[in-house]
């Protein structure tokens, strides 16, 4: 699967630039983020408080690896990883019938039911896993090319 140039910088831009807002906003409030996390009655203190520390940080540098192609399979596995896992809570927590607050983006956050939710975490995994692919592949496809003349 290969990107055009152009549509591959978009979808960078939307997914390196979507992780970095989030993270950032995250970050500026930990304590509104540790109460979202506790939300989802998924992990216990100090698990959460952990997490509402680190995952902002992970996020900022996710998305700056992928706008900035720095270690940009690592960020894109990373960002696959994580939306994977945000799905699979979102998702639990729906089943199990509890109000969350998702804590996207801290306090500007913006209201979005269940199916919204997991729809646009979809739409953000299919982006990443197109750039996963595309990188992953890059490499094979120089090794495999013949050699531009000088």
């Amino acid at each position: 699967m290969t990107l055009p140039r152009a549509l591959d910088w978009i979808a960078r831009l939307t997914l390196g630039g979507w992780f970095l807002f989030a993270g950032i906003q995250k970050a500026l409030d930990p304590i509104q983020f540790l109460f979202d996390i506790r939300s989802f009655h998924l992990l216990p203190d100090p698990y959460a408080a952990l997490l509402a520390l680190t995952l902002p940080w992970l996020e900022i540098f996710c998305g700056l690896g992928v706008l900035t192609k720095r270690l940009s399979p690592g960020s894109l596995a990373l960002i696959c990883l994580s939306l994977v896992l945000f799905i699979a809570a979102i998702a639990w927590s729906w089943q199990r019938g509890l109000d969350i607050s998702c804590g996207c983006f801290g306090k500007t956050d913006f209201a979005l039911g269940y199916p919204q939710h997991l729809a646009l975490n979809a739409a953000l995994l299919a982006t990443g896993l197109a750039l996963l692919a595309r990188e992953l592949h890059a490499p094979h496809a120089a090794l495999t090319s013949p050699p531009s003349p000088r």
